[in-house]
């Protein structure tokens, strides 16, 4: 922009009128592509109403400067002052950023980085050519035309590349003043509103990082004040300070690292007011800070040559003010700031020149000019600070090396109000690729900072992503969409909530007919970064297109039994719902996004990924647990409250800071509750369903009953429960010598009845003084191990939990195991259980005859009874200077330091066995030791923890934290330690809410492979519970002492740093499919698609979403059935009959015609089985027989390594520098080859690892059954401890993998009868196919007199394969019914003659010409090639002479067993397969034929005879009817005709007269009668 443009710039924007916000973005033609506003009357008229205040019409945000400053005092006077705490979320006390969001939201979505056009180069050198010329003629021109720029209440200043006046915004409300926006080029965007509030408020503004983006803040104060700023030292920056303070103030300015930028800040306050800012890292940022202070002030300009930034202050006090101009030319940013105040103005101007360069530039325009300059030669470094007070001000500098970066600040104080400013969050899919400035059509940018912002991109982001995080709230149904709601995970049942919105689904996809369910829960998910507002940052990541994919995944329950192993996880799309409540806004207020949580029978363990799917803001992916809580209730007023005890919610500090940490005991994988006992003198427990992430302090209503024996020799009593142990459904404590349990109510485990409604006291007879967990379960079952004491010394009680049900027995079953020992005062102090080899592995203490503690390692077996002596651990600890570990062999020197062993711990996965104490003892194969000389012999270990992964941390009694890995020889601590004094160090300078001064550490433990710490903080009136990562790889990382040595270069001397770590790069390839490898079924369902404008959701729809994921999951458990489907999908019935009208479905919802606005894609909802964006190792890899993975380590190699190595002539040096261990747990099972290439050009070398099963180790079992434990381990020779890698996820080690493996049957693989190829084979082998009169296509029938060859499948639920059982199996009749409610299974003997050829009973059901038979001739042996079977049903069989129900052939149910156990062995899996086989046409016994016959024909001939006779006798029973009816018709007139005369006969003769008629009528009646006998006669 050249002078004559900013001059008509400045004009149109003068005193009074509006300044609108420019857009960072321009289009094609040269507008911009920010906020354009259109004003009306009605717009006007509002504007009237309230001046100098934000206003937001639609999606603009207008500001309106008047100079007027009295009617802006009479508003102050208003104004109300805030705490500075307070949320300003809504109305005037709204924050910058939220104010310029909500009004600019809209408009800045729409801007694409496409849209932007770059500057042209030409244009650049030009304005650099006259930048030069104009700084190199400054001090030749007349100092009248500096003066002539500086006058008027804008200053303009020239030298700059670009401008943007419309981006900064400012108001300043001090009586009879303007306080002009500055003006600063920017990259990407540049928004600076600036807000003012009257006397008595406070305004805080807080900017975080934003790429290429300018931040602002102005703030005013009053006298009396005083306002303060940090600053800390910044890398490559140059930092400036200039403060002036008024009457009675302070000023303090401080500023925090900031990695290549400039921040400024302004500030200015009224009285009695104060403004703080703060401003977090930025990368390619301006923040300006402008303060005025007094009536009396002073313009200042301070020109500076800056490589690659410029900034500028002025600032101006007094009635008397003179107004300057400072120049800068800038290599890729121009900063400018100016305050003016009075009617004149004084103007300075200053210049130095940095890292030997020297850049003028000035342009003066006017009469006279007053100027000085001097100029100072820096070293890539300056920093000024210069003070004025009252209205003379003394000016001081000082120079301090800082990295290459400059920063100013400059401070005032004055009779104002303050306004403040903040920029938006220029986020990564966003921002354009290049900065694009704000500007006038023809502007350019230059190449270099283009350049300098695409190399700090990653550096930035890296740091950037960070900062934010996902957040889950559980809610149930009924509270979906209120705000602050939050629920407990407690109802397990499908509810029948969604039934009424699905009836209204009309032209759907979905079946009426079908019965849709909904579940108790869903997930509210949103998203929060820090320093920022989260409703805000929701809604503009829906604008952007954010949506949460949520994973969810079950763990599969421990009683394989009863339960179907599987890895099932279903994944979800959240879909965006408003909030309820009060909104101002005519779109939306507080967003959300909800997905349903669905339950699944079996599983009490969920864990919930959420990533986003790409659009939007970057947030790291985070995990969630959100188990069942077995362990709650509903009260009568439906509150919940806890079944074991009593919540608290006074967390008190002497909870903590009096006690020790404690381990916290669990099941591994399997337990949903947490609790944490060692509360010093009260009986109660820390639980949590969340891992911690939130907790519950529980008062447990126990008796608290304390006995005392001869037998149980317990000096004290004491309320703290000692051991908490916590399991898949049961809770375990221990309270002095007595042992409690719970079980929870767990219906999606077991039945209802098993659960307890309060503590049950176990072992009530023996004095235990010590609970022990087993961490990994076993056959089905969990245990717990309880040492007793007193009279019973020497014994253990195995406890064992199966669905709910415990029960113990004491071991050894008949004698103790301290009469096996010699000596005396013998002791159990730990034990541990390897479930899988039942032995029990015991550290048992004596006293010999000599009175020396003697500590043996016994091994007792559970089925045998057997004890054996493994080692017996040496008294002394063994002398190991200067060594990393001393193998054991008892020809060892010892120190005077007594061994003191504490506890056991066994890894079932990699065999390997630890004793800890004050030392560290590791075994292979339990009887050969090695002593880990690296931890000391001073401290003893408490308690420790393992991941299962390869990691192991030990916390001793004085609180240390030690870590080991598996596999080496290398015990690192932790806390404290020089890497965690840094760390911490680090957090406290961010101010980090995780950390404080005064700690305490509750206990510690391992998720997911990353150890936390639950820990207590204090603080000054702050107390807090908190469960936060240590971050072991950044504890070493700082840890390390990196060597190095003073190399001649020839001129100087340059530091050589020695690389502790073998290789420069590690890298995993060629890895196989991580879902197959896991065995995880995957199944997706996106959410419904609504017509709402902005995608929106209500509860309806959600209700619909529910519906759906209910039915898809109801689908997967009904397809896990003996009938195979046509199609191998779950999901292919849902869809059969509707898939071809899935167009006419599109219609109606792309008309709009869909009912309740719902469409449901068919599609979108199915499962996935070949997933490929996973990287890495699955956790847990399961291998078939025979079966077997590969990858490739990548490692790529230092200099020296490849030096040496071309020096040495061989690949030698190479490998013995890049060399890779794999290790096995178990040799005998799994073979490992190991294939080396060296690429030579590419200094690398490749490592292909093949694990392979040797089909020797497992015995053939059902899926998921019996899995055996074991693991592969590869290493870098010479890493441990030494290599890492550091992303923007955080450091983590490298060199190092550890991958658990569990061989046998894997979880997924089922057999399946084909009826459908069974049918159309039938059908050729018998020429035809009978179904039954009543068919049912889920269960054909087969004809009795039919050849019946059956076919199998086996099918693949995780890759979804499907082919044909070529292997041999075993047939078996196990049960059978007329019908399928009569159906019973055989007992033993009932199959083995039904079933065997050797049968001599003739109860044969059925008989094959097969001669291949089990070795003991038993049962026939099938196969696909085995001919077909031929029905008996002879006469003891129960399918014979079954009685017919209707006129139909009998009927018959087979329950059929086919299994390939002992009879095929090309798997580890045991495929057995029971289904229904229903027959009919079953012929009748001859006995039952015949009396049907004889029946039958009896019948006929009866029938016969009777026809006959009936046609023979019919006329005469005819006649004789016809005249034993005449005769009774003429009884009865004979008999009335009598009776008649008799009465009438002392009648008158008029009564005879009229009786004549009478007496002639029964004449008539004779005559009649005659003339029809007659009639008859005749005939």
């Amino acid at each position: 922009m050249d002078r004559t443009d900013e001059k008509r710039w400045r004009e149109k924007v003068s005193v009074g009128t509006v300044r609108i916000a420019k857009s960072a973005w321009v289009w094609g033609d040269g507008r911009s592509c920010g906020q354009r506003t259109v004003y009306d009357k009605e717009s006007l008229r509002n504007h009237e109403q309230s001046r100098g205040e934000d206003k937001y019409w639609g999606k603009e945000r207008v500001i309106y400067e008047r100079e007027h400053g009295e009617q802006r005092a009479k508003r102050e006077d208003r104004d109300e002052e805030r705490p500075p705490g307070e949320d300003r979320s809504r109305g005037e006390g709204r924050s910058p950023g939220e104010e310029r969001s909500r009004g600019e939201g809209r408009s800045r979505e729409a801007e694409r980085p496409r849209d932007q056009e770059r500057f042209p180069k030409e244009k650049a050198q030009a304005q650099e050519r006259a930048g030069a010329e104009g700084q190199a003629g400054a001090e030749e021109k007349p100092p009248g035309r500096e003066r002539e720029r500086g006058r008027g209440p804008e200053q303009k200043q020239e030298g700059q590349v670009a401008q943007d006046p419309g981006r900064g915004r400012s108001q300043d409300l001090g009586r009879g003043q303007e306080r002009k926006g500055s003006e600063e080029p920017t990259s990407c965007q540049t928004q600076c509103p600036i807000h003012s509030k009257g006397r008595g408020q406070e305004r805080k503004s807080i900017d975080e990082p934003i790429s290429g983006q300018t931040q602002r803040q102005s703030q005013s104060k009053g006298r009396g004040q005083e306002g303060k700023s940090s600053e800390e030292p910044i890398s490559g920056q140059t930092q400036r300070q200039s403060q002036s303070k008024g009457r009675g103030q302070e000023g303090k300015s401080s500023e925090e690292p900031i990695s290549g930028q400039t921040q400024r800040q302004s500030q200015s306050k009224g009285r009695g007011q104060e403004g703080k800012s703060s401003e977090e890292p930025i990368s390619g940022q301006t923040q300006r800070q402008s303060q005025s202070k007094g009536r009396g002030q002073e313009r200042k300009s301070i020109d500076e040559p800056i490589s690659s930034q410029t900034q500028r202050q002025s600032q101006s006090k007094g009635r008397g003010q003179e107004g300057k101009s400072s120049e800068e030319p800038i290599s890729g940013q121009t900063r400018r700031q100016s305050q003016g105040r009075g009617r004149s103005q004084e103007g300075k101007s200053r210049e130095k020149s940095i890292s030997g360069q020297t850049r003028r530039q000035s342009r003066s325009k006017g009469r006279s000019q007053e100027g000085k300059s001097r100029e100072k030669s820096i070293s890539g470094q300056t920093r000024r600070q210069s003070r004025s007070k009252g209205r003379s001000q003394e000016r001081k500098s000082r120079e301090k090396p800082i990295s290459g970066q400059t920063r100013r600040r400059s401070q005032g104080r004055g009779r104002s109000v303050d306004g403040g400013s903040s920029c938006m969050v220029c986020w990564p899919v966003m921002c354009p690729v290049s900065p694009v400035w704000p500007r006038k059509p023809n502007l350019w940018a230059f190449w270099v900072p283009l350049l300098v912002l695409l190399l700090s991109w990653k550096s930035w982001a890296e740091k950037h992503f960070q900062n934010c995080r996902w957040l889950v709230v559980l809610n149930k149904f009924e509270r979906v969409g209120a705000l602050l709601s939050k629920d407990r995970f407690m109802d397990q049942e499908p509810m029948d909530t969604v039934t009424e919105v699905f009836q209204k689904l009309v032209d759907s996809p979905i079946d009426p007919r079908e019965k849709y369910m909904g579940f108790p829960y869903y997930l509210k998910v949103s998203f929060s970064c820090m320093g920022k507002n989260d409703e805000e940052l929701v809604r503009k990541g829906h604008l952007m297109g954010l949506r949460p994919v949520i994973l969810i995944s079950y763990k599969y329950p421990v009683n394989f039994y009863r339960w179907k192993i599987e890895n099932l996880q279903i994944q979800m799309e959240a879909a965006p719902l408003r909030s309820a409540g009060f909104c101002i806004a005519e779109v939306m207020c507080a967003l959300n996004w909800y997905v349903p949580m669905p339950t699944k029978n079996g599983s009490v363990v969920m864990s919930v990924d959420i990533r986003s799917n790409g659009l939007g803001p970057y947030i790291p992916p985070r995990r969630f647990y959100v188990n069942i809580n077995g362990y709650m209730k509903r009260d009568a007023s439906g509150n919940p409250i806890f079944t074991i005890g009593y919540e608290t919610f006074a967390l008190k500090s002497d909870h903590f800071k009096r006690s020790k940490s404690r381990p916290l005991w669990y099941t591994q994988n399997h337990s949903p509750v947490l609790i944490l006992g060692g509360i010093e003198d009260e009986k109660t427990i820390l639980l949590s369903d969340t891992n911690f992430q939130d907790f519950s302090l529980v008062e447990l209503s126990i008796d608290s009953c304390w006995v005392g024996s001869y037998y149980c020799p317990i000096l004290d009593f004491s309320a703290t429960i000692h051991d908490a142990i916590s399991t898949e459904s049961t809770l375990f404590i221990r309270q002095n010598q007595l042992v409690y349990y719970f079980t929870g109510s767990y219906s999606a485990l077991f039945d209802s009845s098993y659960s307890s409604s309060s503590w049950v006291r176990v072992l009530a007879s023996e004095c235990i003084k010590k609970l022990c967990p087993v961490f990994v379960d076993g056959n089905g079952s969990e245990y717990i191990l309880a040492l007793t004491t007193g009279k019973n010394e020497g014994y253990i009680h195995i406890g064992t939990i199966t669905d709910g049900r415990v029960s113990f027995k004491m071991m050894p079953e008949s004698w103790s195991i301290c009469d096996k020992l010699p000596g005396s005062n013998c002791s159990i102090n730990w034990a541990t259980y390897i479930a899988d080899e039942k032995n029990l592995l015991l550290l048992v203490e004596t006293l010999s005859v000599k009175l020396v503690k003697i500590f043996y390692l016994l091994n007792f077996n559970l089925e045998s009874q057997r004890l054996d002596i493994l080692y017996v651990i040496p008294q002394f600890i063994p002398e190991a200077q200067d060594l990393d570990f001393l193998v054991l062999h008892g020809t060892e020197t010892y120190t005077r330091t007594a061994m003191i062993p504490k506890g056991l711990f066994f890894n079932t996965f990699n065999n390997m066995l630890y004793i800890w104490g004050n030392f560290i003892l590791q075994s292979y194969n339990r009887v050969h030791f090695i002593f880990l000389a690296d931890f000391p012999k001073d401290s003893i270990i408490k308690y420790m923890v393992n991941s299962y992964q390869g990691d192991m941390a030990f916390v001793t009694e004085r609180e240390e934290i030690w870590y080991f890995l598996e596999g080496g020889y290398d015990v690192y601590r932790l806390v404290p330690s020089k890497g965690w004094d840094i760390y911490f160090s680090l957090q406290k300078l961010q101010h980090s809410s995780l950390f404080a001064d005064q700690e305490f550490l509750v206990t510690l433990f391992y998720e997911d492979g990353q150890l936390y710490q639950l820990i207590y903080l204090v603080d000054s009136g702050y107390e807090r519970l908190v469960k936060r990562v240590l971050p072991v790889a950044q504890l070493l990382l700082y840890d390390q002492n990196t060597p190095y040595s003073l190399v001649d270069t020839g001129n100087f001397w340059t530091p050589s740093f020695t690389n502790l770590c073998p290789f420069k790069v590690m890298r995993l390839r060629d890895l196989p499919k991580k879902q197959h490898l896991a065995r995880q079924e995957l199944y997706h369902a996106p959410p419904p698609l609504v017509s709402e404008s902005l995608g929106f959701h209500n509860n309806k729809t959600l209700a619909v979403y529910q519906g759906l994921v209910y039915y898809l999951l109801w689908l997967h458990s009904k397809y896990d059935k003996p009938y195979a489907d046509p199609v191998h999908d779950p999901t292919w019935r849902w869809w059969e009959h509707k898939s071809r009208y899935k167009d006419y479905y599109f219609y109606l919802s792309s008309n709009w015609l869909a009912a309740e606005g719902v469409y449901i894609d068919m599609s979108s909802y199915q499962k996935l089985y070949n997933i490929s964006h996973d990287h890495g190792l699955p956790e847990m890899v399961f291998l078939d027989k025979g079966t077997s993975f590969s990858f490739t380590v990548f490692l790529t190699a230092h200099e020296d390594t490849f030096k040496l190595s071309a020096s040495s002539g061989s690949s030698y040096q190479v490998e013995k520098k890049l060399a890779v261990a794999v290790v096995v747990a178990d040799p005998e099972c799994l073979d490992v080859t190991v294939k080396q290439d060296v690429l030579l050009n590419r200094k690398a070398v490749l490592y292909k690892i093949t694990i392979k099963d040797k089909k020797v180790c497992y015995d053939q079992g059902i899926s998921g059954h019996n899995l055996k434990k074991t693991s592969l381990m590869v290493k870098v020779l010479g890493s441990s401890g030494k290599c890492f890698q550091t992303t923007y996820l955080g450091t983590s080690t490298q060199g190092h993998l550890m991958v658990p493996l569990l061989i046998g049957c894997p979880p997924g693989k089922r057999l399946a009868f084909d009826v459908t190829y069974t049918i159309l084979h039938s059908q050729q082998l018998n020429k035809h196919y009978f179904d039954c009169v009543v068919s049912n296509p889920e269960m054909p029938c087969f004809l009795f007199r039919d050849l019946f060859q059956p076919f199998f499948l086996v099918q693949d639920m995780v890759t979804g394969d499907s082919g044909r059982f070529l292997g041999s199996y075993l047939l078996k009749v196990v049960g059978g019914g007329p019908t399928m409610d009569t159906i019973r299974d055989y007992t033993e003997e009932e199959i083995y003659r039904f079933n065997s050829p050797l049968d001599k009973t003739n109860s044969l059901i059925w008989k094959t010409k097969a001669e291949r038979t089990t070795q003991d001739k038993k049962f026939y042996i099938m196969s696909e090639q085995s001919p077909g079977i031929e029905w008996l049903c002879l006469e003891n069989s129960p399918c014979h002479d079954i009685t017919p129900r209707s006129i139909f052939a009998p009927e018959f149910f087979l329950k059929l067993l086919v299994s390939n156990r002992g009879v095929d062995t090309s798997s580890y899996c045991d495929y057995q397969l029971i289904f229904i086989l229903h027959l009919h046409g079953l012929p009748l016994s001859a006995q039952r034929s015949l009396f049907i016959v004889l029946v039958s024909t009896s019948l006929f001939v009866g029938l016969v005879v009777f026809y006959i006779l009936f046609c023979l006798l019919w006329p005469h029973i005819v006649k004789a009817w016809v005249s034993l009816r005449w005769k009774i018709n003429n009884i009865m007139a004979a008999e009335s005709f009598y009776t008649y005369a008799t009465s009438s006969a002392a009648l008158s003769l008029q009564s005879q007269s009229v009786s004549e008629p009478s007496f002639k009528a029964p004449s008539n009646a004779g005559s009649k009668v005659d003339n029809a006998s007659e009639k008859e006669v005749v005939a």
